[in-house]
C-alpha cells in the first residue's frame, strides 16, 4: 500500500496527539518545519490536499534530513509522516499517528529492508513520497471539471 494512503488513513482514524512514540522522531534538516514552504509538492487523497517537502525529485545524494508529508487541519499544519533520509537514502519512516509500533522499527539501506518484519514494513520504493508541483492539485481539479487533459508540468516526480 502506498505510504501516502497509509498515513492519511492513520490521520483519519487516530485522534490528534495520541499515538506510539517508542521510536524517536527523526532529527535533522527540515524535520522541524511547522508548515510547508511555498515550493512544497502536492498530492491529494480523499479530497484532502497533502503537501510534501522536499519533493522526491529534489532529494539527491547530498541530502540528509526529513521528507515531510503534511496536512492542514484548520489553520494548523500537521506532519503526518516523516521519512528520514541519510545521504539521499530513505532509511525509515516515523509518525506519531502510527498505531503499530513494529512499523516504526523498520530500517532500510540502499532500497532494501535491513531490519523489521517484511510483512508489515512499507515497500522500500514507497518510502519517499512522490508529488505534483505546487498548484497542480487545483489545476488538475479544474481540468477534470472541464473534461480536458492534465495540465502540462503536472505529472508526479
Amino acid at each position: 500500500m502506498k505510504v501516502t494512503a497509509v498515513a492519511l488513513a492513520l490521520l483519519l482514524l487516530i485522534p490528534f496527539g495520541v499515538g506510539q512514540a517508542a521510536e524517536m522522531r527523526p532529527q535533522g534538516k527540515n524535520c522541524e518545519l511547522v508548515e510547508p514552504p511555498a515550493d512544497a509538492g502536492e498530492d491529494t487523497n480523499h479530497g484532502m490536499v497533502l503537501r510534501v517537502y522536499p519533493r522526491a525529485k529534489d532529494i539527491g545524494p547530498n541530502y540528509s534530513g526529513c521528507q515531510l508529508l503534511m496536512v492542514q487541519s484548520k489553520e494548523k499544519w500537521l506532519v503526518v509522516l516523516y521519512t528520514e533520509v541519510t545521504a539521499g537514502d530513505p532509511i525509515r519512516v516515523w509518525s506519531e499517528f502510527e498505531p503499530a509500533p513494529a512499523k516504526l522499527a523498520c530500517r532500510f539501506k540502499a532500497g532494501k529492508l535491513v531490519s523489521g518484519n517484511e510483512e508489515i514494513c512499507p515497500a522500500p520504493q514507497d518510502l519517499l513520497t512522490r508529488s505534483l508541483a505546487p498548484g497542480c492539485v487545483s489545476a488538475i481539479g479544474e481540468e477534470i471539471n472541464k473534461r480536458t487533459p492534465r495540465p502540462v508540468g503536472c505529472d508526479y516526480d
